[in-house]
């Protein structure tokens, strides 16, 4: 996807994943997330005002499996699996030009969603998550959620008048990263990098 002209957009870089480091996680409670720097730079500062909740140390992201490790693997054959759909998944660019509303949650909606969908799927595939049928996967960055009415429109319009000022936002999804919330703080514990294929 070619970055459109007067368009904010900021590279960063990939980083190997540490598969000599992987070992058996604490028990905590986990998430495999797409984590967007970028987003806390320009709306950063929204986001914590509206978000009041433990998500806010996590920073923007796009969760692909809400629930990890999987009851049905092992925590050393999941992240091995993670790396390899990692290794032959290619990082791709996402726009961030859109402001969505579901219920009482004010979110960013990425496009094109494809990559982030496949993503979720080829993971899912093999340890499916507890997503039900009447609630498929929407690739979303969530700014805030239990809004009331009145903050609902107030952090949307805000959004839309950054994003009409600053013309739209793009990022390249370069890792996935293994989330852990500990202490009341979520903090990663694993990152794996797209389309990373070691050297021997």
């Amino acid at each position: 996807m070619p970055t459109a002209p007067n368009t904010w957009s900021r590279q960063l870089p990939a980083r190997s994943p540490p598969e000599a480091a992987m070992h058996s996680l604490p028990a905590a409670r986990h998430l495999l997330a797409l984590r967007l720097p970028e987003v806390d730079l320009l709306f950063g500062d929204l986001r914590n005002r509206y978000n009041t909740s433990p998500e806010r140390s996590f920073g923007a992201h796009i969760a692909i499996h809400p629930n990890w490790p999987p009851p049905s693997g092992g925590t050393e054959e999941s992240l091995q699996f993670l790396a390899s759909v990692c290794r032959f998944t290619a990082p791709f660019e996402i726009a961030l030009a859109r402001v969505g509303y579901f219920h009482r949650t004010v979110y960013l909606a990425p496009e094109p969603t494809a990559p982030i969908s496949r993503l979720e799927m080829r993971v899912s595939k093999r340890f499916p998550s507890d997503r039900s049928e009447a609630q498929p996967f929407m690739p979303q960055v969530s700014m805030a959620k239990g809004l009331l009415p009145d903050q609902a429109v107030a952090l949307g319009a805000a959004l839309e008048q950054r994003i009409k000022q600053r013309n739209v936002l793009t990022t390249v999804c370069s890792e996935l990263s293994l989330m852990a919330f500990e202490d009341g703080q979520w903090m990663t514990a694993q990152s794996f990098a797209l389309g990373y294929i070691p050297r021997h």
